[in-house]
């Protein structure tokens, strides 16, 4: 079957294609993939460290295929500019799987020591052809669905003094970057010069086709302080959504917080007509977790790196 390829292009609009081939292909992507829309916007619109230091990041790590009638089959995409990339095809094209990861082998192998990719539990054929190119699974992590068109958990009353506030009514980024340094960074106490470069450069994704700040939610102590949250990034095309930035401050954790958050924001999604939502855990605690609040059904994930010396291919 005839293809063809190329680099990606924000001339060519290339951005919304990508995003129409995501959403087309939801349900595909879920089963036989990791990228939703909310990533493919963050990976736009999240100005983090590693991309602003790099000119045209976007069309540096992405590279699209097209079938003999020139629709959009497959795209392999680099998250952050390294070595660790994502081959996405539709579900008649899985066979280019392999002419994608050598391609991206051949041209961003040297992007690290060692290439990095995620499959799901439903490719097979994919964790194959990894195998002859010498990639061998490292980590093995869960994505849990929920299902909203069914009744969700009893909410749990917080601690008194604790209220549940969104981005909507109660725009505090400020407070909310304190938070996430401190959850994903380690950042107990935070300079000011970079407080204010994290609040002008990572709330950029605020700007992106799926943020909504009725579902950018936290949890408030009496104080102000912002002390745990998560964002409900929305696919309203095919009623779903993912919920990211779950964190706690490392002050709070273990005493509810995070569980609240995300249920709140579950309630927010089944009330606006969303019909599932999806989160990954990486810990069993994690996993526990959103069982308890009513997860049913899971995909198993896997990370897969070459070899030290398989950056070549196989052979």
């Amino acid at each position: 079957m005839r293809t063809t390829h190329r680099a990606y292009s924000e001339e060519a609009g290339d951005f919304r294609l990508l995003c129409r081939f995501v959403q087309d292909n939801a349900a595909h992507q879920r089963a036989c993939g990791m990228w939703s829309i909310g990533r493919l916007v963050d990976w736009k619109y999240g100005l983090y460290d590693s991309k602003r230091a790099v000119a045209a990041f976007c069309e540096r790590n992405a590279h699209l295929w097209f079938d003999g009638l020139g629709d959009l089959v497959g795209v392999v995409i680099s998250e952050s500019g390294d070595a660790d990339v994502a081959a996405l095809t539709t579900a008649g094209h899985r066979f280019l799987y392999e002419e994608m990861l050598t391609w991206a082998m051949a041209n961003w192998g040297d992007r690290g020591p060692r290439m990095g990719t995620e499959i799901t539990e439903h490719q097979g054929f994919e964790a194959r052809v990894l195998e002859r190119h010498g990639f061998g699974c490292e980590e093995t992590f869960y994505v849990r669905r929920f299902d909203l068109t069914q009744p969700l958990a009893p909410r749990r009353p917080l601690e008194p003094g604790f209220t549940i506030i969104d981005m909507a009514t109660h725009p505090d980024y400020r407070a909310q970057r304190i938070l996430r340094d401190n959850a994903f960074s380690g950042i107990a106490d935070p300079d000011e010069d970079v407080l204010r470069d994290h609040l002008e450069f990572y709330n950029h994704s605020h700007y992106g086709p799926v943020y909504h700040a009725p579902l950018d939610l936290c949890v408030m102590a009496e104080d102000g302080r912002l002390v745990a949250g998560c964002e409900g990034l929305l696919d309203a095309r095919n009623l779903e959504a993912d919920i990211e930035r779950v964190c706690t401050h490392s002050e709070y954790r273990r005493r509810g917080f995070a569980r609240a958050v995300i249920q709140e924001c579950l309630y927010r999604l089944q009330e606006i007509g969303m019909r599932a939502a999806y989160i990954a855990g990486y810990s069993p605690a994690a996993i526990a977790l959103y069982g308890s609040l009513g997860a049913t059904e899971e995909t198993r994930a896997y990370v897969y790196r070459t070899v030290p010396d398989a950056a070549s291919g196989p052979g």
